[in-house]
């Protein structure tokens, strides 16, 4: 039997590699780093938030990725599912999601050999 850990590791792996060779990896891949940052300093709500406000494919993409590895839909389906919960589900959605993105961000370090942006604006 598979821990959800596997399965977040295992999904995550698959959409950064189908991410290698793209236009805009480098781009995702700082997001990768940067995104559990974000939720850590800012709340999961306002980092999604940004990544839909951004609107650039790789914003997007990525957002859209880290829903469906956590079981969630699409992106936007996610952060209307983030901003709608109440306490107690904000903070499991939190938790889940940074366990997700920890994976996002090891193979994007590992496969997309993503450095970080440090302060810019992803």
């Amino acid at each position: 039997m598979e821990t959800r850990n596997q399965k977040h590791a295992r999904a995550a792996y698959a959409r950064v590699k189908a991410v290698e060779g793209w236009p805009v990896e480098k781009k995702y891949g700082a997001l990768a780093l940067n995104f559990p940052v974000m939720v850590l300093q800012s709340g999961l709500a306002q980092a999604t938030g940004f990544l839909l406000a951004k609107g650039r494919e790789e914003h997007l993409r990525y957002l859209d990725d880290l829903a469906d590895v956590l079981g969630e839909g699409n992106g936007q389906g996610f952060h209307g599912k983030i901003i709608a919960s109440d306490l107690g589900d904000y903070q499991d959605l939190t938790r889940r999601t940074l366990e997700a993105a920890g994976w996002f961000k090891r193979y994007a370090q590992g496969i997309l050999k993503a450095e970080s942006t440090d302060g810019e604006s992803t």
